[in-house]
């Protein structure tokens, strides 16, 4: 049977989300060298730089966690649909079988199409 392999896309979430824990602890170390660097004086432009940093971390962090979650909903979907044509396909499978053992066996009626000719061209 014809089935298409997720193992990319299982792969793709995987590392999505492997970085998404990498954008986590980068956020965290620069929150700690911002509360550090915060009763410092002088500090001001720095700070800032830092501060639109992290929101551009934080920017990244929503995005990637999005496509995650896009790519488990895609994944659990494909599934899902994988799951009812395969079940669709047995139940088609059972069909035919009980079809075909309806009326394969013949063996009663033997002699029912010579018996129809046989009356059909007697005429009364």
């Amino acid at each position: 049977m014809l089935k298409i392999r997720i193992d990319q896309a299982i792969y793709v979430q995987q590392n999505l989300l492997q970085q998404l824990r990498s954008l986590d602890s980068a956020i965290g170390e620069l929150e700690q060298a911002m509360q550090q660097l915060n009763g410092l004086s002088g500090m001001d432009g720095v700070l800032m730089g830092l501060r639109r940093q992290k929101d551009r971390l934080e920017e990244s962090r929503r995005t990637l966690d999005r496509m995650s979650r896009c790519m488990e909903q895609t994944i659990l979907y494909y599934n899902s649909c994988e799951d009812r044509i395969c079940d669709y396909a047995l139940q088609e499978i059972i069909i035919y079988r009980r079809h075909r053992i309806g009326t394969s066996n013949l063996s009663g009626l033997s002699g029912l199409l010579q018996s129809i000719l046989y009356t059909g061209g007697r005429k009364d």
